[in-house]
């Protein structure tokens, strides 16, 4: 398991918006515990969430799990079965533009 550092940024951003601007600890905290937790079950059922109909994310195998009111965007690296946690978005946001660099990269 692996959790790049985009994702790293993301849910630091979120839990201290939660946090801070909305002052809301527990709930941080309850998001937190959470998105810990369907990490963990990634790391022995990665394929239970089907991959994205968008490309060019499809063809690269993103998948997508819903967490709450988040997306966690992730990718099966095959050969050696790790996850990679790419990005952690809110569900309403665009995502294809905070994706768009990930099909560069992964191509390299």
């Amino acid at each position: 398991m692996e959790i790049e550092n985009a994702a790293e940024r993301d849910m630091y951003n979120i839990l201290s918006y939660i946090t801070e601007t909305l002052k809301e600890p527990a709930s941080a905290l309850r998001l937190y515990t959470s998105i810990k937790e369907q990490i963990v079950k990634l790391s022995t059922m990665p394929e239970r969430n089907s991959i994205v109909d968008d490309q060019p994310y499809a063809s690269i195998g993103v998948r997508r799990l819903f967490i709450e009111n988040y997306v966690l965007f992730y990718v099966i690296d095959e050969p050696v079965l790790t996850v990679h946690i790419i990005r952690v978005l809110y569900n309403r946001r665009e995502w294809h533009s905070l994706l768009g660099e990930l099909n560069e990269r992964r191509a390299k």
